[in-house]
């Protein structure tokens, strides 16, 4: 009922050229449905028409897909060969530059009677490689070059062309194997090359660093025991802290150091650094020629892998980098640690040799003070011997007038007429006595004071010397300190100039906070 429900509401149709197969177009007629018969010769010859317009515009695009894929390895083999003359170039730049250093080592070691023998060994060495040369291009190359020559000479014929499939064959074959042979000593070398590498790398990092107290360090006397020991734990502490540092970045990049070429093979992982290393940074769509020049070499590897084992390879570079960083901090540390303690201990010995000339010098001082207190002490005892003389003399004046007043007293109690002569002879004679001895105690008095005026001169001139050297000493340790402040002063002076010099001066402006940026 449905069905006969669809039919009544269908109207006319009929199929039209214009239109496709499936097209309809309606015709009301009373609403009655009439149908058009189908002619299937017609359809037919309208299917194969199309089909083979399809095919044709098939074609047609594959031939677009074919001719741009090949535009477009043109253009990435023109961009790939122009980036390798250009590593080719630098390539034979630093051969040549390595030659000419290996060439001027040789000259050098020419005249070295020691690496005599070296050097003739290694000219032997290279005879022998050239000599090689030549003969592995005689046997490889020339052929090769001589069955161009010919082909290109030789008009290629149907009888003929059976016998130069044959001869391309044959040196195909030979040319392969030699490659095989060829890619077999490569590896060779290259693990010999590896293994002496590891061998160089592991030596250098082990007499790079040299841990624990150095040997002169420790041979080292220093005054003070505590600040030597103080010097020499530092070089525990030093070694302790970078030791920590390489065992952090060790835990931090341990899946780097545990794979090897992060999981490829060693000819895809050099392949693929040499390309970033021949494609600057600066190269548009960079990655993109990396991998389609990589993929050309291994078309297996997709470039989600390519891109992983890119960032494996950044993280190993910066591994190296900062590892051997660190090694050559701490090295360049324990170098400035060891300058630094040879400088502390000479300037402890220099401080302690002051001290003790400091010493020596008050001890020379003190001396010299003993000295003058015992030129002074003679000086003394001579001043009271010459006291006790001119006491003696006043004794023996006032002796001499009791004397003559007793005389007097006696002589004016005696008769002047009898002991007058006998009296004035005595009293002549004696008197004579006493002038001679007083003339005699005054020149010695005379001659005492004379030499106690000279020592005393030559004292005060000894001790005004003494003084004078002493205010001399005096004068040149304070100019000494004076100097030493003053380049202390002069140093602190020019490390404020200098760091003024770099602090950036910019002058306050509170009203820029509140105005709109500028664009310069």
């Amino acid at each position: 009922m449905s069905s006969n429900k669809n039919l009544l509401r269908l109207n006319k149709l009929y199929r039209t050229q214009e239109n496709s197969l499936t097209d309809v177009v309606r015709i009301t007629d009373e609403n009655i449905p009439k149908y058009r018969q189908v002619n299937y010769d017609a359809m037919r010859d309208i299917i194969n028409e199309r089909k083979i317009c399809g095919t044709q515009a098939l074609e047609r695009i594959s031939k677009l897909q074919n001719d741009s894929h090949a535009i477009r390895e043109q253009a990435e083999l023109k961009i790939s060969r122009d980036y390798w003359f250009n590593e080719q170039y630098k390539l034979n730049q630093q051969y040549r530059k390595y030659d000419d250093e290996h060439q001027t080592w040789l000259t050098e070691a020419f005249h070295d009677p020691d690496l005599l023998s070296i050097f003739h060994e290694i000219t032997r060495y290279r005879i022998w490689l050239d000599e090689n040369t030549i003969k592995f291009r005689k046997t490889t190359v020339l052929p090769i070059i001589q069955l161009k020559e010919e082909l290109q000479s030789k008009t290629i014929t149907t009888d003929n062309i059976s016998d130069i499939i044959d001869a391309l064959q044959i040196v195909k074959k030979e040319q392969y194997e030699l490659i095989l042979i060829l890619n077999q000593e490569e590896r060779q070398l290259e693990d010999e090359l590896k293994e002496f590498r590891k061998y160089i790398d592991e030596d250098d990092e082990i007499n790079m660093i040299e841990e624990g107290i150095p040997e002169s360090i420790v041979e080292l006397s220093c005054p003070d025991d505590e600040l030597r020991a103080t010097m020499l734990q530092e070089f525990l502490i030093i070694d302790h802290k970078y030791r920590e540092t390489l065992l952090d970045l060790d835990a931090n990049y341990l899946y780097i150091v545990d794979q090897e070429n992060g999981g490829w093979d060693i000819d895809e992982h050099e392949m693929l650094v040499h390309l970033y290393e021949m494609y600057p940074g600066d190269v548009k769509k960079r990655r993109t020629c990396i991998y389609n020049h990589f993929h050309r070499y291994y078309p297996k590897r997709s470039r989600q892998e390519m891109l992983k084992h890119e960032e494996w390879y950044n993280a190993q570079t910066y591994y190296l980098k900062h590892k051997h960083l660190i090694l050559y901090e701490w090295k360049q540390a324990r170098i400035a640690l060891k300058l630094k303690a040879q400088v502390v201990f000479q300037e402890a010995y220099e401080l302690q040799e002051r001290l003790a000339q400091q010493h020596e010098e008050k001890m020379k001082q003190r001396a010299l003070c003993e000295q003058l207190a015992n030129q002074v002490q003679k000086w003394r005892d001579k001043q009271l011997e010459i006291l006790e003389i001119k006491r003696k003399l006043e004794e023996s004046k006032r002796q001499a007038e009791l004397e003559k007043i007793r005389q007097e007293h006696e002589r004016s109690q005696k008769q002047r007429q009898q002991t007058k002569e006998k009296l004035a002879e005595y009293y002549s004679k004696k008197e004579q006595i006493r002038l001679a001895e007083y003339e005699k105690e005054q020149r010695r008095l005379d001659e005492m004071q004379s030499i106690l005026a000279e020592q005393h001169r030559k004292d005060w001139e000894r001790v005004k010397f003494r003084q004078e050297e002493y205010e001399q000493k005096r004068q040149d340790l304070r100019e000494r300190n004076q100097n030493e402040e003053r380049e202390e002063i002069a140093k602190e002076e020019r490390l404020q100039a200098l760091a003024e010099r770099v602090r950036p001066h910019v002058e306050i402006d509170h009203a820029r906070v509140l105005q709109p940026t500028k664009v310069n």
